[in-house]
């Protein structure tokens, strides 16, 4: 049986992943750094902003932008997310940020806006963080993964070792 067969979409597969992606996590990530998480098995994304003391800025389903540790980023949807990392915006093996985008994220905490999946969602948020315009159309991940290359110059995501 080829190996593709094997590993793609499979259990198996995904803890390949998992491991292949812990040998070359990150341990220390930039303030304004983009994060995303997986959720439903990997089925969608969730992103948001890091602002530095194991803080990130993201907004919630529920329309309020807040501040969370990345385990709570990470166990969402009552518990349910199955999402094991955390992958940040880097650049050659090192992560990238700037401090006008963790800036851009810390003014927007605490307020409420109403959320739509596909209106005004986590990535249109995480978007205006990195351009300050928070009215995009950057609303499925891949749109925003272009944005922040063209502004932090990333080219890899990878995950974030926060537990160590």
């Amino acid at each position: 049986m080829p190996s593709s067969l094997i590993l793609g979409g499979s259990i198996l597969g995904a803890a390949t992943k998992y491991l292949v992606d812990n040998l070359r996590a990150v341990k220390e990530v930039k303030r304004g750094s983009i994060i995303y998480c997986g959720l439903m098995n990997n089925q969608f994304e969730h992103s948001g902003v890091y602002i530095g003391d194991n803080k990130i800025v993201h907004l919630d389903g529920s329309g309020l932008i807040e501040v969370v540790s990345p385990e709570i980023f990470l166990n969402r949807l009552g518990g349910l997310n199955m999402a094991l990392s955390i992958y940040v915006s880097c650049k050659d093996g090192q992560s990238v940020g700037s401090e006008k985008v963790a800036q851009r994220a810390k003014e927007k905490i605490g307020k409420k806006v109403e959320y739509s999946v596909i209106s005004n969602n986590c990535h249109m948020f995480s978007s205006g963080c990195l351009t300050g315009n928070f009215e995009n159309n950057d609303w499925p991940f891949w749109l925003l993964k272009n944005t922040a290359s063209s502004i932090l110059g990333c080219n890899e995501w990878r995950v974030w070792d926060f537990r160590n």
